[in-house]
């Protein structure tokens, strides 16, 4: 008798997670979602920071995964604004852009290099955690 592949379902993170995802590209942003929900967070989505800092108010994540390159406010200037209000927000930033953007941030920030894996992802979400 043949065996038949399964295809197994994403492992559920340690802790469900309450992740904002800012990404320009809706396709992008769309399939990131899918995914962190799959993997058991809880995902709300913007497609720029300046929406997303409207969302923000009075809210309160545990991760904000953006695009470092966004129109209007980039992903950094997002970021400098979320954790000067919420320092114990990590920060995750995908970019399809080199390091260079990144350096001397002043605070902890994980990076994926656009494109990521859907495991790079994962690991990413453990690394701000």
């Amino acid at each position: 008798m043949a065996a038949t592949a399964v295809a197994a379902a994403p492992a559920p993170a340690r802790r469900p997670l309450r992740v904002l995802v800012v990404e320009d590209n809706a396709d992008s942003r769309q399939m990131v979602c899918e995914v962190l929900e799959q993997l058991g967070h809880t995902v709300s989505a913007a497609a720029d920071a300046e929406a997303a800092w409207a969302w923000l108010a009075g809210r309160e994540i545990d991760v904000l995964f953006t695009d470092v390159s966004l129109p209007g406010m980039s992903g950094i200037g997002l970021a400098r604004q979320l954790l000067r209000r919420s320092p114990a927000t990590r920060v995750v930033f995908a970019s399809g852009y080199g390091l260079e953007s990144l350096e001397g941030l002043g605070f902890p920030a994980v990076f994926l290099r656009k494109p990521y894996e859907f495991g790079e992802l994962q690991l990413a979400l453990e690394g701000a955690g």
